[in-house]
């Protein structure tokens, strides 16, 4: 998968995650399954967090940069 495939599969999850969290929140009562389901969630955002952290995380060898982009520009 290519990282503009996964950037695009994040965003789709985070929009369903967000739109599943309005529906919560528009609720008076959870239950003990609902509050459960927001938690997993909340962590399931914060996992979508920490892996865009590492997309945008790039590596100690400048080396790599570059030879990707003299690829390109040849």
């Amino acid at each position: 998968m290519s990282l503009s495939e996964q950037v695009s599969s994040l965003r789709d999850e985070i929009t369903a995650l967000r739109d599943m969290n309005l529906l919560y929140s528009q609720r008076g009562e959870h239950s003990p399954v609902e509050r459960t389901a927001s938690d997993v969630r909340a962590s399931r955002l914060v996992q979508i967090k920490l892996e865009l952290s590492k997309m945008r995380n790039r590596p100690d060898d400048t080396g790599v940069w570059w030879g990707k982009s003299r690829k390109h520009i040849a």
